[in-house]
């Protein structure tokens, strides 16, 4: 049985949380063709797309079945070494263990066409809210799914409100410790949301580090901010690049063509601001800097992590001051090998 939206009001029947709690929130999108010829869709794009299709077919109601040939199909693709793009003209996906005739046609059709069939329905179709939902510390899809046709919670906050209220502990299967532990829950995602843990912001940040360093042109390029300060957390990464004035637009230009930008925010003559995703772990290599098993688990795990990055290159002699102010006075020294972070003679 699928979400239905047939009421007055576009929710299922059932006790209604206060109208004035309910907030718009920003829910998944399907990525757009990434270049003007195959493939249309990265690999990591894809393995996304896969995963978050399994999560929204499970608050639909679908068959579980279809739920877990989408949930196979993204592992299977994440742990792929073969480039997919040669799979898929080979036509050798279908003879991946954990994807079916249906998956293979439509992945096919996402890196050679960059259109994903009928999943934009899909997206449409489940409440923005109900996504953010499922990113709450133990409340999976099915339980977001029966707070949604009973009480009607659609987004956190009125999954807040609906838990102080009481109306929660009172669902068959759920009682006053789930009813507390979302609430704890909400408080978690609160404080961390927008924010990658350490080991993982480092990871992007020190792939990214590497790839810039390694740029002709780039004399050096460092971490800063909350991840040269060894924070618990990262809200973006800051990466300061010295290069000589007259080499500015093509390093810029450089960064722009690296493997693993997921979109361009901005960029300019000094500064470049990305969404990083997770090829650009793919084969980066930091002089010990960059975990490779801990980068290829979490890729094998999370094929959806992206963050934010911002770049600033600066002429050599105002290098030093430039990543001290975007550091701040809190700044922790740590160890790194890439020789991307000496000078060049």
């Amino acid at each position: 049985m699928s979400l239905g939206f047939n009421s007055a009001d576009g929710h299922p029947q059932g006790p209604r949380i206060p109208v004035r709690y309910m907030v718009k929130v920003k829910g998944w999108s399907l990525p757009k063709p990434r270049s003007t010829g195959p493939p249309f869709q990265t690999k990591s794009s894809v393995v996304a797309v896969m995963e978050q299709v399994g999560v929204l077919l499970e608050l639909d109601g679908a068959n579980v079945f279809r739920v877990r040939a989408y949930q196979n199909a993204s592992r299977a693709l994440a742990s792929m070494e073969e480039d997919l793009l040669s799979v898929v003209q080979d036509g050798r996906l279908v003879e991946v263990k954990g994807i079916g005739k249906g998956i293979s046609g439509l992945v096919t059709e996402a890196v050679m066409e960059g259109t994903w069939g009928d999943l934009p329905q899909l997206y449409a179709k489940i409440p923005p809210g109900l996504i953010e939902i499922v990113g709450i510390p133990g409340l999976g899809p099915k339980r977001a799914r029966v707070m949604y046709e009973e009480l009607g919670v659609d987004s956190v906050e009125s999954l807040k409100i609906a838990c102080e209220m009481g109306h929660v502990a009172p669902l068959s299967g759920f009682g006053e410790k789930s009813q507390q532990k979302y609430l704890e829950g909400i408080e978690l995602l609160r404080r961390y949301q927008g924010r990658s843990r350490m080991d993982v912001g480092l990871m992007f940040g020190r792939a990214l580090e590497a790839r810039v360093a390694a740029i002709p042109g780039v004399s050096r390029a460092q971490l800063a901010g909350s991840a040269r300060r060894r924070r618990e957390t990262i809200g973006d990464l800051d990466i300061v690049v010295a290069a000589q004035p007259a080499d500015h637009d093509a390093v810029v230009k450089a960064i722009l063509s690296l493997p693993g930008i997921a979109e361009v925010k901005g960029s300019g003559e000094s500064k470049v601001s990305l969404i990083l995703e997770q090829d650009m772990l793919s084969g980066a290599e930091s002089a010990g800097s960059l975990d490779a098993q801990l980068a290829e688990s979490m890729m094998e795990r999370s094929g959806d992590a992206t963050i934010d990055a911002q770049v600033r290159i600066v002429p050599p002699e105002m290098f030093p001051f430039t990543l001290a102010y975007f550091t701040g006075p809190k700044r922790t020294q740590y160890p790194n090998a890439s020789t991307g972070n000496r000078p060049r003679p």
